[in-house]
């Protein structure tokens, strides 16, 4: 019949054997011997062991972004982007390690935190995902908290006309920070974030 699938369930690999080749506190390299259920052996599969990586989309009460510049080494630009990081072993839930990572780089604080999704980073061979939240009525309560390696410039945009520039792909930003501001900008248009109905209209 046409349309009908005929492949058989796709099953998870079986790892016979798993060797660490580096590990310190921010990555884990792992090699694993693996076995398809057709048999089929895959022999070395790499896999990245990394934190759960977060960023927020922070709105201030005039409906201004928080975003931050700073160098990224991996590609070797300077990025303009969200606030972002990783959760730490300390941190007690998600939502505080955003907090944290939001007052440190930035040190805007405060507000209400909305959770726009958790979704694996790179399945193929990282193990981590990322979760967004949106943040709204932010102030800045502190100074910046860098550690010595950071250097990051903090600088404030009005919301809509900047989700425009997103749309219109006018923005390079990296591609869960792209996400996240459209999760954002969906529960804002849905209606579902009282505080921002007057954006509404403003977004799409």
């Amino acid at each position: 019949m046409i349309g009908e699938d005929s492949r058989q369930p796709i099953e998870p690999w079986t790892v016979e054997r798993s060797v660490y080749s580096y590990r310190d506190r921010w990555i884990r390299l792992r090699s694993d011997d693996c076995r398809m259920a057709s048999g089929q052996r895959i022999s070395p599969y790499h896999v990245i062991e990394l934190p759960t990586w977060l960023n927020v989309v922070a709105l201030t009460p005039a409906c201004q972004v928080v975003l931050v510049t700073e160098y990224r080494h991996g590609l070797g630009e300077i990025l303009t982007g969200l606030p972002s990081g990783t959760v730490d072993p300390e941190d007690p839930d998600v939502e505080a390690a955003a907090r944290r990572e939001l007052l440190e780089e930035t040190g805007f604080g405060g507000g209400r935190f909305l959770l726009l999704g958790r979704h694996p980073a790179n399945p193929a061979n990282q193990n981590n995902e990322v979760v967004g939240f949106l943040a709204i009525g932010v102030d800045r309560i502190a100074t910046q908290a860098l550690d010595p390696t950071e250097e990051i410039a903090v600088s404030t945009e009005d919301f809509a006309p900047w989700f425009g520039k997103v749309c219109r792909m006018e923005v390079r930003m990296q591609v869960s920070h792209i996400a996240a501001t459209l999760m954002a900008a969906r529960l804002i248009d849905g209606g579902e974030v009282p505080e921002l109905e007057h954006l509404r209209s403003n977004l799409f």
